[in-house]
């Protein structure tokens, strides 16, 4: 198994069950239709945060309520993205894309029209389902249909539409809800859903090798007991009781065990556990989530800070994210092309440190009166971002060979909703209980939601720190397996060079 930086798939065919020639016809549409998907996919994850206090006003629910909207519906599309594997191989290509689309173009329609906020999570949670098969089928998309030598290009690409979508939904709907009512969002959502669906039935074909994969659903629902038990407890320890919290999350740790065992033991398991045997894998893995902790992270503390410390109106708070999201969006690419000729040696490192050290010249900036440097400090913050989340992504997914890789991508697509609410959750806690701290030991209001924006930011430093740490290992563990491969390549050759000698002395010419 090939482990190296540089390391791309087997063969052209790209991921497990897929025929695909070098240079399958409409490749270009394909992945420019995934890549859609993908940013759809993750553009909703907190496309409606911003509208959370006229939904509170219009439908009469607290902000303990209304942050279901957001909580439920990354556990949801969690949950929901081990199934995208067994989907893809049983449903032709253009078929599952059409149908996951429309769930939630429905999703859409229902929240646009709902009554009160039972229906609107409904609608919530039918667009979540979406979410959740809509970015593996869009990331095995683009593994079937990419050539190797643009795989981290393309794979950038991806990266690079995972990235904006969470980020650039805070300024649309900053901007539309300016002008139109919250629920103009969901019928702005249904509309991007519906051309996407469209493009889909027009541009895909099938890339897969389509059977009958058998589904498990006992192995679904231990996943679904795990996920929703170890993000719940996340979310509930800073709003709620530690009792309720650990319980939550022991639970779900023991559902997890429970989910690895009969992966383990089953003849046909709902995720195949063996891309874990790989150690650069688990360690691009970890490093992409990094990478989307800190997206999330800042996303949702940011805005909160500034509108709240700084009084901007949410327009003004989402347009201080917007050049780092919009250079971000257009270096995506770059950053795989660079990991394409030169691998992850150097970039990933420096994208973490850059990482760490403008987020804490952003802290300090917090301190002082000027937004303009607050948001200009920002932005090689989040440029980093290019240069971590799409090539570890990418590291990961290339060690794999091609049986593998389908699973590979599951894992991945999971982890991104995983780091999504992880993020989220803990940024927005850290940020809610050191201000509540502050304020209770006596604090103005400004320096209350300063020490709380100091404690996110220091969550972010952290975790970028660990992601410098991961990323020499992993470059560590490419040197050591081409060691490897060069010493049982030499040894291979002095075997062969030594039975010619011995065949030629038994048999001389």
């Amino acid at each position: 198994m090939t482990s190296s930086v540089n390391a791309r798939p087997r063969s052209a065919e790209g991921s497990a069950g897929t025929v695909v020639s070098s240079k399958p016809r409409g490749t270009g549409w394909m992945i420019a239709v995934a890549a859609a998907a993908a940013f759809l996919a993750t553009f909703n994850e907190t496309f409606l945060n911003v509208a959370f206090t006229p939904i509170m006003a219009d439908l009469g629910v607290d902000v303990a309520t209304v942050q279901w909207l957001t909580t439920a519906y990354l556990l949801v599309a969690a949950i929901f993205v081990p199934i995208a594997n067994v989907l893809y191989h049983r449903i032709p290509t253009r078929a599952l894309f059409v149908a996951v689309t429309a769930i939630m173009v429905l999703g859409s329609v229902v929240g646009a029209l709902a009554p009160n906020f039972a229906i609107l999570l409904i609608g919530r949670l039918l667009q979540a389902i979406g979410t959740g098969l809509l970015t593996p089928i869009g990331m095995n998309i683009t593994l079937a249909v990419s050539p190797r030598e643009k795989l981290g290009m393309n794979m950038g690409i991806m990266a690079a539409m995972t990235t904006l979508g969470p980020s650039l939904a805070i300024v649309a709907s900053g901007m539309l809800l300016t002008i139109a009512p919250w629920t103009t969002l969901m019928w702005v959502f249904g509309g991007l859903c519906l051309i996407v669906l469209l493009s889909g039935a027009v541009f895909l074909r099938t890339v897969a090798e389509l059977g009958r994969p058998k589904f498990d659903t006992f192995s679904f629902f231990l996943v679904a007991i795990a996920l929703v038990g170890i993000l719940f407890g996340v979310t509930a320890a800073f709003g709620g009781s530690a009792l309720v919290a650990g319980g939550s999350g022991l639970a779900g740790l023991l559902a997890l065990w429970a989910f690895i065992a009969r992966q383990r033991r089953i003849d046909h398991p709902l995720l195949d556990l063996r891309p874990f045997a790989s150690g650069p894998f688990v360690l691009g893995v970890v490093m992409t989530m990094l990478g989307l902790v800190f997206v999330f992270a800042m996303n949702v503390v940011i805005p909160l800070f500034l509108q709240s410390a700084k009084d901007l109106p949410p327009m003004g708070a989402s347009l201080a994210l917007a050049p780092g999201i919009l250079l971000t969006v257009a270096l995506g690419p770059t950053a795989g092309r660079l990991f394409d000729r030169h691998g992850g040696r150097w970039s990933l490192p420096l994208g973490f440190l850059v990482m760490a050290i403008f987020v804490t010249l952003v802290g300090v900036a917090a301190g002082f009166d000027s937004v303009l440097v607050f948001a200009l400090l920002y932005i090689p913050a989040v440029l980093a971002t290019a240069f971590v989340i799409g090539p570890a992504q990418t590291f990961a997914l290339s060690s794999l060979d091609r049986e593998t890789s389908p699973h590979g991508v599951t894992v991945v697509s999971t982890s991104f909703q995983i780091a999504g609410c992880v993020g989220t959750s803990l940024a927005a806690g850290i940020y809610g209980a050191l201000s509540g701290a502050g304020a209770a030991s006596g604090r103005g209001e400004a320096d209350s939601l300063l020490l709380g924006f100091h404690g996110a930011v220091g969550l972010v430093v952290v975790t970028s720190v660990i992601g410098i740490v991961l990323a020499f290992l992993a470059n560590r563990s490419v040197r050591r397996s081409r060691a490897t491969s060069a010493a049982v390549s030499s040894g291979a050759d002095a075997s062969s060079g030594a039975d010619a000698s011995a065949d030629a002395a038994t048999h001389p010419a």
